[in-house]
């Protein structure tokens, strides 16, 4: 069966067969990654390739994110995982050769360009930080979450309240929202908070920090392939039922998507993987806890079925409606700007919320701060305020408006994209 074809509008980004792959997943779409890349099963960034074999293990991220990503492009996750120059001055060491095939990738970092640009600002707002590691609040926060997630579970069980039901679901979803802060960075624990919802946070290192954060909005991003054919976000693709009728039927993938990717998660591990690791016990510690709490099996796994699905609801009530799906921001099939640098993509894609933004909780809970957060996906929530002049005067430079919608504003756009078929030119 012939490969089918989807041509971005970006002008020399690649078509990618894996976004057709009967059931998409993150180790597919690496796959893809490495049929495209040119980087012969080493890692490329630029137009040059390294062996960084030997550095796996001393990788101060975690091994990881080299393991994951061995044998592709790394540029993008080079360039946004790295503000200082000590990675830059490394790459000498691991140095094999210049790569034969031209980057699949046309996107740019111009040293004067807007991206390098706002880095080299961004550091200066951060330099009286450990921008490295996650803030004391932070932790203590995300630390709050989990446990009261805990203890609202099983006082659920014991209760059999549905008004606790409720409440366990949203705080499950603010945790889950919370650990995607602490898997973009290095490994560590908390990034297994993000595992309580049945979603994988090595999965979604790869779907929404290699794919989704480094090509928003574009057919090389999973997170707009993930919910098709049921919500179409990118205009030009051909689909008369959704564009009509997905309004109507959001609310039921928002119940159902921890499920269905519980479900994916599993059957690859036990089929394809064949391997488990701790990360896919920690979804199993609630229902644990509330059957110790209960002695009633059936009745444990059930009252967490269903704060799971309430906890589904609310992480995708937010999610998308967070940032990303408004008429008026790009979408793969708009026209692109002349100038592909990698940043202005980022704003492109990306709108930031009122409110939301304004609060330290709300932020770090409902994906806040998120152009910030795009353009620095490593840099711990409690920081990203202190880069705000950065990339205020950077847009300055360059001409970038950094207006903000309302949460309310967002949503009903989400709404409105859904049923958008018309190209646009969306900047900032």
């Amino acid at each position: 069966m012939k490969t089918p074809i989807m041509k971005s509008s970006i002008p020399g980004l690649a078509e990618f067969p894996a976004r057709f792959d009967r059931i998409p997943t993150g180790d597919g779409w690496v796959e893809g990654r490495r049929r495209l890349d040119g980087a012969e099963g080493l890692w490329r960034i630029n137009d040059r390739l390294y062996d960084l074999t030997n550095f796996v293990k001393k990788h101060p991220g975690g091994s990881e994110w080299l393991t994951i990503t061995k044998g592709t492009d790394i540029t993008e996750l080079f360039e946004s995982h790295h503000l200082t120059g000590n990675a830059e001055k490394l790459l000498p060491k691991f140095y094999i050769r210049e790569a034969v095939k031209p980057r699949a990738v046309p996107l740019t970092f111009d040293k004067n360009g807007f991206y390098k640009k706002f880095k080299e600002r961004a550091i200066i707002g951060l330099r009286n930080t450990d921008f490295h590691r996650p803030a004391l609040k932070s932790n203590l926060l995300a630390d709050f979450l989990a446990i009261a997630t805990l203890l609202l579970c099983v006082i659920t069980a014991i209760t059999q309240s549905r008004l606790a039901l409720i409440i366990a679901g949203t705080i499950m979803a603010f945790t889950t929202i919370t650990g995607h802060n602490y898997f973009h960075m290095r490994d560590n624990f908390r990034m297994y908070y993000f595992d309580i919802s049945l979603m994988s946070s090595r999965e979604w290192r790869i779907t929404h920090a290699m794919s989704h954060h480094m090509y928003p909005n574009t057919i090389w991003d999973f997170e707009i392939l993930t919910f098709e054919p049921f919500l179409q976000y990118l205009p030009t693709i051909a689909a008369p039922v959704s564009r009509k009728f997905a309004w109507l039927y959001s609310p039921v993938v928002y119940l159902l998507a921890f499920y269905s990717q519980g479900v994916k998660r599993y059957a690859e591990i036990f089929l394809v993987r064949k391997n488990l690791e701790f990360r896919d016990v920690v979804p199993f510690i609630i229902p644990i806890s509330m059957f110790l709490a209960t002695g009633n099996l059936s009745q444990a796994l059930c009252d967490w079925i269903l704060i799971v699905g309430v906890a589904s609801f609310i992480f995708h009530v937010i999610g998308l409606n967070a940032a990303h799906h408004h008429p008026d921001i790009f979408h793969d099939g708009d026209n692109p700007r002349e100038d592909l640098d990698w940043g202005l993509l980022e704003m492109d894609a990306v709108r930031d919320r009122e409110i939301v933004d304004d609060s330290y909780f709300l932020a770090l809970t409902q994906f806040g701060l998120h152009s910030l957060h795009h353009l620095m996906p490593t840099v711990d929530h409690s920081y990203l305020h202190l880069c705000l002049p950065a990339l205020e005067d950077t847009c300055r430079e360059f001409g970038i408006g950094l207006g903000r919608f309302t949460p309310l504003e967002l949503m009903k756009g989400q709404f409105r994209q859904l049923r958008r078929v018309e190209t646009k030119t969306n900047y900032r």
